[in-house]
């Protein structure tokens, strides 16, 4: 089940430009916005597509100025360097590009467990489209009680 609002390209690239701090995660999602002129504030990705090695997304990233970042994140994993790189993308003014060696999956629990109010996540569900997170604070208890159940399973 995905965690928000199933939308359509069309419909999540209206919801999107009327959003005051767009968070992408993912590369698909992320040039599709950078592709229709929505630069995020957040731009979460690991350059690969279904885990398979893509560079589709570098040449849009490279016009897009901003602060680059680079944290190691295994799949299945959420790891404090990534928390603290997201907390820091939403102190800064500027765009944030944010890569992870590794997998930007569980980036999405992340930014829905610690963004401020009023901050939209979105992200690719392969071949379904685009979930949309509208985030308060209902949607940052949620993300985080789910965070809370995946480390005692760990």
């Amino acid at each position: 089940m995905p965690f928000g609002e199933l939308l359509d390209e069309s419909t999540a690239l209206q919801k999107a430009v009327k959003c005051p701090r767009l968070i992408t995660v993912g590369d698909v999602v992320s040039l599709r916005m950078l592709e229709n002129g929505v630069v995020p504030r957040t731009i979460i990705f690991d350059l690969a597509t279904r885990r398979e090695r893509t560079d589709s997304l570098q040449g849009a990233l490279g016009r897009v100025q901003g602060t680059d970042v680079l944290v190691r994140n295994p799949a299945g994993r959420i790891m404090p360097e990534m928390v603290r790189a997201i907390e820091e993308s939403f102190a800064s003014k500027e765009v944030t590009k944010l890569r992870v060696e590794g997998e930007e999956d569980l980036a999405t629990l992340v930014c829905a467990a610690v963004a401020p109010d009023g901050s939209c996540v979105m992200y690719g569900l392969p071949g379904k489209g685009i979930v949309f997170v509208n985030v308060d604070e209902g949607v940052r208890q949620k993300a985080r009680k789910f965070m809370d159940s995946m480390e005692e399973s760990v």
